[in-house]
């Protein structure tokens, strides 16, 4: 294969990766759903190879399960699963914040993160879901954008796309209060204020990780097809 038909079928792939995650991401595909590769792709309009690609991909970043009777299906999030997603953004997102708000202070402002949080703003006083999903990721994004941290941003990027998932699946927060906090941290980075910004970050993310689970809880308890459930309450 010539490095042109390489790099084709490595972009197809890539793209056929977007596709399916955003349809996870949007609730068209549902925990526990089948993903089966003749289907896809026949509703992509491409060979199986790419959606194979695809499928690896998207199970290497956490978004689907393989088995060998059942081959793939979308992943069932658990609680653990949701701690331990938070467990990590506690660490990561405050130190985004903070190297955001040194960046600022050094005058390297980010039109990306105005635009997030004017966005954001914009999106609670609609009132509606769609939109408020789609700024909060976008300003959780522009935050790692504005810290400039090469090697974080590489981190962050699978940890943000299944942040933005158990948004989607579980999205219960005052969008009014989510947009003030959002202000609070973004003015923390706009003074420069680097442990202000970590401080209120650190708030921001923890505030949502016991509603999250309980969210969840209560959607796959809802569920009558949930299955796999542990005794102890941990695999929802």
């Amino acid at each position: 294969m010539s490095k042109d038909a390489a790099d084709s079928a490595a972009t197809l792939a890539q793209q056929v990766e977007s596709r399916i995650r955003e349809s996870i991401l949007q609730g068209q595909f549902k925990p526990g759903d089948r993903l089966r590769e003749r289907d896809l792709s026949v509703d992509l309009g491409v060979s199986r190879l790419p959606v194979r690609e695809a499928l690896r991909k998207l199970e290497h970043a956490g978004f689907v399960v393989s088995t060998a009777h059942k081959g793939a299906s979308v992943r069932k999030m658990t609680a653990l699963d949701i701690s331990e997603l938070f467990d990590l953004r506690l660490q990561l997102e405050p130190l985004a914040a903070s190297e955001a708000a040194k960046q600022y202070r050094a005058g390297n402002h980010c039109a990306e993160l105005e635009i997030a949080i004017d966005e954001t703003v914009s999106a609670a006083e609609s009132g509606s879901k769609d939109q408020v999903l789609i700024t909060t990721a976008s300003f959780h994004d522009a935050v790692l954008t504005a810290s400039r941290h090469g090697l974080m941003s590489d981190l962050m990027s699978p940890i943000l796309a299944r942040t933005r998932w158990v948004m989607a699946m579980t999205l219960f927060r005052d969008p009014v209060n989510e947009a003030l906090e959002h202000r609070a941290i973004f003015d923390a980075i706009a003074d420069g204020n680097c442990e202000l910004a970590k401080l209120r970050m650190a708030a921001h993310v923890e505030a949502g990780r016991v509603p999250s689970i309980k969210a969840l809880s209560n959607l796959n308890t809802a569920d009558p097809q949930t299955e796999d459930k542990e005794a102890n309450g941990e695999a929802l």
